[in-house]
């Protein structure tokens, strides 16, 4: 089959998202997979001095870019979304899209011979209107968060209701998720699809970083971005609380938001590194945190790391939520305020001392989230969907 991801997160940066998974695992299925991501604009020219920026202008000059046999590009549009997102709300027109060009879109398509898809999935809003640049057979929304409550942003609610109208079926990575859109049209068929883990990688430790040889055990680990999604003034209690503890943070950060770690000893901000790295840092970990803010966003997250960590035979201290909770995880600890999380920690440490932590089934766990299984029930999905009788 042909087919093509609107993603919002492009293929080579700093962070790997489940796009990327299901276009792999798709690829290696045997399916011809087209990954098109968020577009770079004029704006972005005034933040050239940003990696990202710079990788993502690479990838619009090479529209030939390949990785594991996928084809991804990102595609220049002349409107930044800021601006089209205010007109397409008064006129319904997206200059976002109707602005790509170098080549435009309907180019960019018909030279990677993807103007025919079988499936078209979105996940980035910003891209509404494209399927009209596509003759899909069948059209999945899959949005991976609650996006006006990431972004603040009401034009982006405007566009997910206007690719739901057209959607054949929508994929949601949670359920508060699901909830969430299917308040704008409810008899669209959905399913709730949780972000999985490429099990293979995070169950391998591979050498030991040099990084951590200077940082003494026991060590608790966090992967992610360092935003406001992030609970930072939990972690300085933690810290504090617990000076014997190493807090380990991997993930891209704003010098200036950690300033408030200037003197404290046993907590390593190391910074973004390779995927393929990561699961080194992992497994010399003794457990895994994931401390969520009051962020609204937070509520409706599927967050990957969580099966990344129990690939790595990690247990998890995470701030409960609804849909955490709903999965009913043993190797996820649970609590609810900084007294909450020390405890946790305390306890773990403790249980994990005495070995009483079960890694076998923690790693057993993650075993059935994998993204390989994932790809096969999108693929069913759409099949049900092409055909509904």
């Amino acid at each position: 089959m042909n087919i093509m991801f609107v993603s919002h997160t492009y293929i080579g940066g700093p962070f790997v998202v489940g796009s990327h998974h299901l276009a792999r695992e798709l690829s290696q299925m045997g399916h011809r997979v087209l990954h098109l991501s968020t577009s770079v604009t004029p704006a972005h020219l005034l933040k050239m001095k940003q990696q990202t920026i710079v990788d993502r202008f690479k990838q619009w000059r090479n529209s030939r870019t390949r990785d594991e046999g996928i084809i991804h590009c990102v595609p220049l549009s002349l409107v930044p979304w800021n601006i089209a997102g205010r007109v397409y709300q008064r006129t319904g027109k997206n200059l976002f899209v109707q602005s790509i060009a170098f080549p435009n879109v309907s180019r960019l398509l018909d030279f990677h011979g993807f103007s025919d898809v079988d499936l078209l999935l979105i996940d980035q809003p910003c891209f509404v209107g494209i399927e009209k640049y596509v003759n899909a057979k069948v059209v999945i929304y899959r949005p991976t968060d609650n996006y006006k409550d990431m972004s603040g942003d009401r034009t982006v609610e405007t566009a997910e209701k206007e690719i739901i109208s057209r959607a054949h079926g929508m994929v949601a990575t949670s359920e508060p998720v699901l909830l969430n859109v299917r308040r704008h049209k409810r008899d669209v068929p959905a399913i709730v699809m949780e972000n999985g883990v490429e099990f293979a990688h995070f169950t391998q430790a591979g050498r030991e970083p040099d990084e951590l040889k200077r940082i003494p055990g026991p060590r608790a680990i966090y992967v992610g971005a360092v935003d406001e999604r992030l609970d930072l003034a939990s972690i300085r209690h933690l810290a504090a609380s617990r000076p014997s503890l190493s807090i380990i943070v991997i993930g891209p950060y704003v010098p200036s938001s950690i300033e408030s770690f200037a003197f404290t000893d046993n907590v390593y901000f190391l910074g973004s590194k390779p995927y393929a790295s990561l699961p080194a840092f992992l497994h010399r970990a003794d457990l895994a945190l994931l401390p969520l803010s009051d962020h609204k966003a937070n509520g409706g997250r599927s967050p990957m790391k969580l099966y990344e960590y129990a690939a790595a035979g990690l247990p998890t201290v995470v701030r409960e939520t609804p849909e955490l909770a709903r999965r009913g995880e043993e190797f996820l600890y649970f609590y609810q305020d900084e007294r909450g999380l020390v405890s946790q920690v305390d306890d773990l440490l403790r249980k994990l001392h005495a070995d009483e932590v079960p890694k076998n089934r923690i790693v057993e766990a993650a075993r059935k989230q994998s993204w390989k299984a994932k790809a096969q029930q999108i693929i069913e999905f759409g099949a049900r969907l092409a055909s509904p009788y």
